[in-house]
């Protein structure tokens, strides 16, 4: 047998000690936690208006001692979360990552289908099979997880589905989202550990229920807010049950519109982080995801307009403060980048610039399909020329107009033409002229091209104009800005993050490749993105 030399055996010893400086050096360049929150409806005014009712250690704390980015917007029209966090999380438009919206059109089935329905999938908790199958790039966490298999972890806690499984992406550990009618968390079984054990405890031991139970009172004296109540209460000022139903035919509760929810999210993933010791390991990166909302009940407006608005604010300061100082205990807020951004709001609603003489409106296509029927069946005859519509796209029946050996192109022309002369319509144009256009620039064209896919984009798109918003036949938007260029807030803080504010136009593209190149990962195979330069010096 052979035993090593004295100078093999130094040689042995310091490769060893090396490794694990080299191992101290590396986990030093990179935070070991990442937090992200997307709160549903923030926006800037409604931050500065309520500055001074705000606590130093919540929303003034990640603003004041972290990056303030002050002029970031969505390169994509506004059509739902989905869509605006699938953005966010790859770097990439819906050109490249497929999320055109939380809604799109099945061409070979003539139905309106959600963007993340997938039939192969188990629901658990739920009759919901849902995954992120449509998610054609990768994101920032699937590329962490990625480079650390077995190492690095993700965890999300949402109000919604769409929500949770865009930020989740392909590869998150696990996710959760709440049950408004059944009042619980449930999952997708398309991730790989299901639903969280901490989330079925919450489901299990009354804690989640707890929560539903109390009543929504505001948080101060009803007299120190700025506006009144949307629904006054001569007791409190005003109070909500969030397990009361939305309306009369929907199962569903209002928990998703009262600081309840909020609550239930910091809850779960403060109990993730600590219980998953997420951050805790000094070499591989983990990632905590949780979205919020300041939506409130019936509200007709997303102006902050009402003391329940107001009261949404300041709950949910409350509950950063809580996750802040959680964080600091147990990883450090020196050790962990939180970023956190809204999603695209219009500043008013049409209701509100219409009552003060600005012109807007609602925008349902119905009138308008049911119209343009009738006028192609004048020129080409009694038949079924529209296919079907979605979200400001046309769908023309290309079998019949192929059996009547009819030029698409010329069709597809008349079409846009014709839709021009409605109320509410900015522009329209053909399928070609959306996918061959360039992809950089600012232009209405460049928008329209970065929110649709090849694989759900339309014959003919249409525009709507300023202040107007498309409505489905339940009168939900079919996304909620139609601003020429949709801002969104969007804030750094902590780990070797200088406090400043950013005045540099960015995009929301740009979120993914900054957070890459902070974990020193490959970034998102889709993006198109930049870094945020002020953030890496």
């Amino acid at each position: 047998m052979n035993f090593p030399t004295r100078n093999s055996f130094l040689t042995i010893v310091l490769f060893i000690i090396s490794q694990g400086l080299l191992a101290q050096t590396f986990s030093a360049e990179r935070p070991r936690l990442i937090v992200g929150i997307m709160v549903d409806g923030l926006q800037q005014k409604h931050i500065d208006l309520l500055w001074n009712y705000f606590d130093s250690s919540g929303f003034k704390k990640i603003i004041t001692q972290g990056a303030n980015c002050q002029n970031v917007s969505y390169n994509i029209v506004s059509a739902g979360n989905s869509s605006d966090i699938a953005t966010v999380m790859s770097g990439s438009t819906p050109y490249y990552n497929g999320i055109v919206g939380n809604n799109y059109y099945n061409r070979s089935e003539n139905t309106i289908e959600s963007i993340i329905q997938d039939d192969a999938q188990v629901g658990i908790g739920t009759n919901q099979t849902l995954s992120a199958h449509k998610l054609l790039a990768s994101t920032f966490v699937d590329e962490l997880l990625l480079a650390n298999p077995k190492n690095s972890k993700c965890y999300v806690v949402a109000q919604g589905p769409d929500e949770a499984i865009m930020l989740g992406g392909h590869m998150a550990n696990s996710v959760a989202w709440l049950d408004d009618v059944n009042m619980k968390w449930v999952t997708t079984g398309y991730y790989k550990e299901g639903l969280s054990h901490w989330a079925d405890d919450m489901n299990m031991d009354g804690s989640f229920k707890n929560y539903v139970i109390r009543p929504w009172v505001p948080l101060f004296n009803i007299n120190t807010y700025y506006s009144k109540p949307n629904r006054e209460d001569k007791k409190y000022g005003f109070m909500y049950d969030p397990s009361s139903k939305k309306s009369k035919t929907s199962a569903a509760s209002i928990l998703k519109y009262t600081p309840s929810a909020n609550s239930l999210v910091a809850d779960l993933g403060m109990k993730i982080l600590v219980e998953n010791k997420l951050g805790t390991d000094v070499i591989y990166p983990d990632v905590l995801l949780l979205q919020f909302s300041v939506r409130t009940p019936f509200e007709k407006t997303t102006a902050l307009q009402s003391a329940e608005k107001e009261d949404m604010y300041l709950r949910l300061d409350k509950d950063i403060q809580n996750l802040l100082k959680k964080i600091d205990s147990k990883i450090g807020l020196n050790n962990t980048v939180l970023f956190m951004f809204g999603n695209q709001t219009g500043i008013h609603s049409p209701t509100e610039l219409g009552e003060n003489k600005i012109p807007a409106g609602y925008f349902n296509a119905d009138r308008s399909l049911a119209l343009l029927s009738s006028y192609l069946m004048a020129i080409y005859g009694q038949q079924k020329w529209i296919s079907g519509y979605y979200g400001k796209n046309i769908f023309l029946n290309k079998a019949k107009i192929e059996e009547k050996k009819l030029n698409f192109s010329t069709i597809q022309q008349t079409v846009a033409d014709f839709m021009l002369n409605f109320e509410g319509i900015q522009s329209a144009f053909t399928a070609s002229q959306v996918l061959n256009s360039g992809g950089n620039g600012s232009s209405e064209l460049t928008r329209i091209r970065n929110s649709t896919n090849k694989n759900s984009i339309g014959d003919v798109i249409i525009t709507l104009l300023p202040g107007w918003v498309e409505v489905d036949n339940k009168n939900n938007p079919v996304g909620e800005s139609n601003a020429i260029v949709s801002y969104t807030p969007l804030y750094f803080y902590g780990w070797k993050i200088k406090p400043q504010n950013i005045s540099t136009s960015y995009q929301t593209t740009d979120v993914a490749p900054t957070i890459s190149r902070m974990l020193n990962t490959p970034m998102p195979n889709a993006s198109i993105g930049k870094p945020i330069e002020e953030l890496m010096k």
